[in-house]
């Protein structure tokens, strides 16, 4: 667990310090470009850098241990977090739409579009580091928050190219591409909101996972001793996993052979599964004719 939250916590604080880079460069930018796609990137580092700071708090609480009065720990804070995070981008996209409108209807043009070109270069350059940082972490902790802001920041690989293409085009008197860009933005995040959202809620609805209780299947039906399983059970707490299930083993079994082969499982699933809790149940079954 000390891994889990270590490398979390640096994928958030790296997240933090690329979104403040961001924010200062694009607010330069937007004030010298007037271009409404550049402030809907900048709405979008503006949300980048509320949300991974109030990750960063959230994962702080998220990691505390199980207590008396929480015996599943704090994991769902995580969770919390993310479907936070969701609302928010909603909010920005909403935003970002009236103000692309609004252009429309004044018919303003994009100025000194080489600074948003320069601008626009730097975060996708920032943003592919900070991602591949990020799914290393995911692949090592399979943290919800860090996934949230993993699925962000790879939509802002394409937003910051959309923003890119719509300097270029303004550079050479198309200035409409400005304002249809920034829709596409609104839109982008408003899909993103939705993926974000609907993952807290499935965790906070403590919906079963399908993939993980397939595995289980499979490695309890390959364990040595084993005559199968039933009734699976497994749900995401944050870093979290609960897992549990009824064992079924031969009525003939000793005692300690039935607890040896329950312990030998358990080991196999963690080993698979590091920050699973295993609750198992032995059930007897009468052997095969």
């Amino acid at each position: 667990m000390s891994d889990y939250g270590h490398l979390s916590r640096q994928a958030t604080l790296a997240s933090i310090v690329v979104a403040i880079i961001l924010i200062v460069a694009k607010t330069w930018a937007y004030w010298s470009t007037g271009s409404v796609s550049l402030l809907g990137s900048l709405l979008d580092s503006l949300l980048d850098g509320m949300t991974s700071f109030m990750n960063f708090v959230a994962l702080r609480f998220a990691l505390v241990p199980a207590d008396e009065d929480h015996k599943f720990g704090h994991g769902k804070l995580e969770s919390i977090a993310a479907l936070a995070q969701s609302a928010f981008m909603i909010g920005s996209a909403v935003v970002l739409v009236l103000n692309s409108f609004d252009v429309m209807i004044d018919k303003r043009q994009v100025v000194n579009t080489h600074i948003g070109i320069y601008v626009s270069v730097l975060a996708i350059v920032l943003t592919v580091a900070l991602v591949l940082f990020q799914k290393s972490v995911m692949r090592k902790t399979r943290s919800l928050i860090v996934e949230a802001d993993s699925l962000h920041y790879q939509g802002d690989i394409l937003m910051n190219g959309a923003v890119l293409l719509a300097m270029v085009l303004a550079g050479i008197g198309i200035f409409w591409a400005d304002s249809v860009m920034a829709l596409g933005i609104g839109a982008f995040l408003c899909v993103n909101a939705w993926r974000v959202g609907a993952k807290a809620f499935e965790d906070l609805m403590d919906r079963q996972l399908p993939d993980v209780e397939q595995r289980i299947y499979e490695l309890v039906s390959g364990a040595q001793g084993s005559e199968g399983c039933h009734d699976v059970r497994c749900r995401q707490s944050g870093p979290n996993m609960f897992i549990q299930f009824h064992l079924e083993l031969d009525e003939n079994l000793a005692l300690w052979s039935a607890h040896e082969i329950g312990d030998r499982i358990e080991k196999q699933i963690i080993k698979e599964y590091p920050y699973a809790d295993v609750l198992i149940h032995h059930d007897p079954t009468k052997a095969a004719p």
